[in-house]
């Protein structure tokens, strides 16, 4: 029972930090996109 419960215990840390990454990932392409955004004058 200690190994499944460790298994779990690593799989979850895993998707929470595939989870992270992912997050900063679209992060910083809104962040990028909304400067564009900013950059272009607006009509």
């Amino acid at each position: 029972m200690g190994i499944l419960s460790a298994v779990f215990t690593f799989v979850l840390a895993g998707l929470a930090v595939y989870a992270l990454i992912l997050a900063i990932i679209f992060l910083r392409l809104r962040i990028a996109g909304l400067k564009r955004a900013a950059r272009r004058p607006l009509p």
